[in-house]
């Protein structure tokens, strides 16, 4: 889960508990027992958001092992490893015994890339 997402799910539910709230304070609670499921729906909504945000900071491994050779020429592409958005991959990588990268003109990759 990138940073934008993580304000996006925190705003959110600060949103829904600051709504909860004004309705609860609205209707006027005096039972503890309206008190507690005030308590338990706070709670929830924290233990939502907290899953959400802890989800989205699992990494994961991405590993290029034993790749085999790229060769590029002219300006063209070639990739036997990994490739991607910088800013959308998240975890550790590695690469392992890649293979030869030939860019004669071009651009070959056997490893990681990322853009």
């Amino acid at each position: 889960m990138n940073n934008g997402m993580r304000y996006a799910v925190i705003a959110t539910s600060v949103l829904v508990i600051a709504a909860m709230v004004m309705v609860w304070l609205t209707v006027d609670l005096n039972a503890a027992g309206q008190v507690a499921s005030i308590v338990a729906a706070c709670a929830a909504v924290i233990a939502l958001a907290r899953e959400l945000l802890r989800r989205g900071g699992q990494s994961a491994v991405a590993v290029a092992l034993r790749t085999g050779r790229a060769s590029a020429r002219s300006g063209a592409d070639a990739n036997s490893g990994i490739t991607g958005p910088a800013n959308s991959l998240h975890g550790e990588f590695r690469a392992e015994r890649t293979g030869d990268a030939d860019g004669d003109g071009g651009n070959a990759n056997t490893g990681i890339r990322l853009s």
